[in-house]
């Protein structure tokens, strides 16, 4: 007995699952078309750079100067610089130092003016009558000193005189006449004394205007003098900042040369250290991370021509078995009311 139903069956399967195949590999070969018309440069870029890669990671980071370091100028204005601040420094100080007792100097003064301006107040010509008083008396003495003479030599002697001519030295007339002779020197005495007692007052007064011109004049130049040692001082102030200033551009300076060096001494390690990593990210962000990227899906070939034709000729051989059991008896086959000979064609 030949099982026709599962040799049908079999090869129905075999043949659709080859026909099914082959057109998945064409849809396949369709989506990936354009992908496969780049990979060819794809794989040669790929290759090149990573021979490039290589390449630079075997020549390593740049080894030569990475600084310009300063020169002889820079660092010798630096350094002379520098010192003129110290030396500024030291001469401002030495100034301020010199100078400093301009608020003690100004503090003496106020004293002073306070001083004249209590003075001021005084009753000058109660003092200068004062001193007319006391010293008028020698002036007056000297001043008079001829009429004294005149009096006792001639006018009082002449007046004894004429009184002996007569015999009658005790007569009122002499009397009178020595009288008046002594109110006139009296008299006259008064006056001088009044004119120098003026004279000395007016002397007082204006001795004493003038001193006090003179204390004023004295305190407004000492005034002066101390503006004049409080201005030093402020110059002495202004070196020492100046100076201050000097020595403070110059250690920057300095300190900005130092720091450069180890700026680039620390960047050198670390393109030292870092160079491979970064052109590895380099290569991965530029190249890797930049490759063509594509739509097209690839779908896998599942079909298996050998397992359809098994599953077709089981299904086939069923099918034979269930509607033509009849076909099973003998040595032929039955199909459609009919014994047909399996071994004839």
């Amino acid at each position: 007995m030949i099982p026709w139903g599962a040799v049908i069956g079999a090869g129905a399967s075999l043949l659709g699952s080859k026909m099914q195949s082959k057109a998945q590999d064409k849809a396949n070969a369709a989506n990936m078309a354009s992908f496969n018309q780049y990979k060819p440069y794809v794989d040669a870029n790929l290759k090149g750079s990573q021979g490039a890669l290589d390449g630079v990671l075997s020549t390593g980071a740049y080894q030569g100067d990475t600084l310009a370091a300063p020169n002889q100028f820079q660092t010798g204005t630096a350094n002379t610089m520098g010192n003129f601040g110290t030396n500024m420094m030291n001469s401002g100080n030495a100034m301020m130092g010199n100078t400093a007792g301009f608020g003690n100097n100004a503090n003496s003064l106020y004293g002073q003016y306070q001083g004249m301006a209590n003075a001021a107040q005084q009753d000058r010509l109660s003092n200068a009558m004062d001193y007319a008083s006391a010293n008028s008396g020698s002036l007056v003495d000297a001043a008079m000193r001829d009429d004294r003479r005149n009096l006792q030599e001639n006018t009082l002697t002449g007046i004894d005189m004429a009184a002996m001519g007569s015999g009658n030295m005790n007569s009122s007339r002499a009397g009178i006449a020595e009288a008046v002779a002594n109110r006139a020197y009296d008299d006259r005495r008064a006056d001088v004394a009044t004119n120098i007692q003026n004279s000395l007052i007016d002397r007082s007064l204006n001795q004493q205007a003038q001193q006090f011109r003179d204390q004023g004049s004295a305190l407004q130049g000492a005034g002066q003098a101390n503006q004049s040692i409080q201005s030093a001082y402020g110059v002495g102030l202004d070196t020492l900042g100046q100076g201050a200033n000097f020595g403070m551009n110059a250690g920057n300076a300095l300190q900005g040369f130092d720091q450069a060096q180890l700026n680039d001494q620390r960047q050198r390690f670390e393109d030292q250290r870092d160079f491979e990593l970064e052109q590895r990210k380099g290569y991965q962000a530029g190249i890797l991370g930049r490759a063509p990227d594509t739509s097209n899906k690839f779908q896998a070939n599942m079909n298996n021509p050998y397992a359809a034709a098994l599953g077709g000729g089981m299904a086939g051989f069923g099918f034979q078995q269930e509607y033509f059991p009849q076909a099973q008896q003998g040595t032929g086959s039955f199909f459609r009311g009919r014994t047909v000979n399996p071994h004839t064609r």
